[in-house]
């Protein structure tokens, strides 16, 4: 979902989330660069395309085109459901349009050359005006939260999720790593598997005049599918070499009334806060997905002890010299659940994310 911002000042630092793609952001200078229109938005209007990367040279030392034309002509003919087919690398190369067997038409963008990486875009054939539009250069937009630019990153649009990939050693990867980081989130959110352990213990000695309370818990969410989500790039943004990109789903959007957030109960179905990073937590690896990923799993682990705790309680009481009383409470959650990502807000504080995820229990709740 889109990014809120709190208003908390943003200093700074992917799902990486997930797997060491994602960023600890705030590693070098930011500097404007030009890029075509398509860069910045694949889908404007009516035209949606798709964004292929390859290194800058291939293994020969040539100008790799024909790498980057191949990995948007797949993701293409994926998303429109069309066979895929094996082209010719110098066909790829030397041809801004392709016939497919299909009989669609391919046009491809002059490419885009950014940080080592060569882009391509392709589409399916439009008119020659709305070729001209994506072509056309503006500024690449940098993520700046706290002023919501761009207006995408706290727009509330429930069908979308975001995908966060870090400028690594392999940095033509990083769009590959960011859609794969919102699939992770939507295999977690179709349907997971939530197993925790809550234990609370506290005690009370009038004696010592101390009281203590301890809390700990250990939990496991793993997503129960690893399927193929129809999600596409819709925006991107860029903040120190990291590229957040805004994905769209299938799925129709939830219409969010006003002060929305401020229910527990939305359409009838639970709605559930997960977060990360207050009070300073850090995750083990202080990637930004990671943090989301996290967000979202805190978010699951609630929404399933709405749907089944199973709970162990023990106290004692004693005198001696004054009342000593001991309280020992262990909650046990083993279920399946599934939800629809309404928002996140991101902030930071000190360099380290903190995120806030609204989770929408699933009509197909399990």
């Amino acid at each position: 979902m889109k990014f809120r911002l709190f208003s908390l000042a943003l200093s700074l630092t992917g799902l990486s989330l997930f797997s060491g793609c994602s960023s600890t952001l705030g590693l070098k200078k930011q500097e404007m660069t030009n890029a075509p229109h398509w860069f910045i938005k694949p889908v404007h209007k009516q035209t949606t395309g798709f964004i292929g990367a390859a290194a800058k040279y291939d293994s020969q030392g040539r100008v790799n085109i024909s790498g980057s034309r191949k990995a948007a002509l797949v993701k293409l003919q994926s998303h429109h459901q069309f066979a895929i087919t094996d082209i010719d690398a110098q066909q790829l190369a030397s041809s801004a349009k392709l016939e497919l067997p299909s009989g669609n038409a391919v046009r491809f963008m002059p490419e885009f050359f950014y940080q080592g990486v060569i882009y391509s875009y392709a589409t399916l054939e439009q008119d020659a005006f709305a070729l001209s539009q994506q072509q056309t250069l503006t500024t690449l937009p940098t993520c700046q939260f706290q002023k919501c630019n761009p207006t995408w990153l706290c727009d509330e649009q429930t069908n979308t999720i975001t995908g966060v990939s870090f400028y690594t050693s392999t940095p033509y990867q990083q769009l590959s790593m960011a859609q794969q980081n919102a699939s992770v989130i939507a295999d977690l959110l179709t349907r997971s598997q939530v197993r925790a352990t809550e234990f609370i213990s506290q005690s009370s000695d009038t004696r010592l005049n101390r009281q203590t309370t301890s809390f700990s818990q250990q939990s496991n969410v793993q997503a129960k599918t690893n399927q193929h989500h129809d999600i596409v790039l819709n925006e991107l943004c860029e903040y120190h070499g990291t590229l957040i990109g805004n994905f769209v789903l299938p799925e129709g959007a939830v219409e969010l009334q006003e002060n929305w957030q401020s229910h527990a109960v939305y359409q009838d179905r639970s709605l559930i806060q997960g977060s990360f990073g207050h009070g300073g937590t850090m995750s083990s690896d202080l990637l930004l997905s990671t943090a989301i990923e996290l967000a979202i799993k805190d978010a699951l682990i609630e929404l399933a002890k709405i749907k089944g705790v199973a709970i162990e309680n023990t106290s004692s009481l004693s005198f001696n010299s004054g009342f000593y009383f001991l309280s020992k409470s262990k909650m046990k959650v083993d279920e399946q659940v599934s939800g629809q990502l309404l928002d996140i807000k991101i902030s930071y504080q000190k360099d380290n994310p903190v995120v806030n995820v609204w989770v929408l229990e699933a009509n197909n709740q399990l």
